[in-house]
């Protein structure tokens, strides 16, 4: 059985719906959008925007987290 890569987003994501024992926690499409979204907000606000690695962080989080 091959392991999938996962992402720091999507394991953040993933442990909060477990948490919250959300019924998406184990919609792994639902989860690889929003851990790509994030990665990609990460990636953006660092290199166009100029923000700090923890400033990034905190808006890409809120990206991911969004409406939950």
């Amino acid at each position: 059985m091959p392991i999938k890569n996962i992402s720091y987003w999507a394991l953040y994501l993933k442990k909060y719906l477990t948490e919250e024992d959300d019924p998406r926690k184990d919609d792994d499409a639902f989860i690889d959008a929003r851990a790509e979204l994030a990665a990609a907000t990460m990636e953006e606000t660092r290199l166009k925007e100029g923000l700090t690695v923890n400033q990034a962080e905190e808006r890409a989080i809120t990206v991911l987290m969004e409406g939950l």
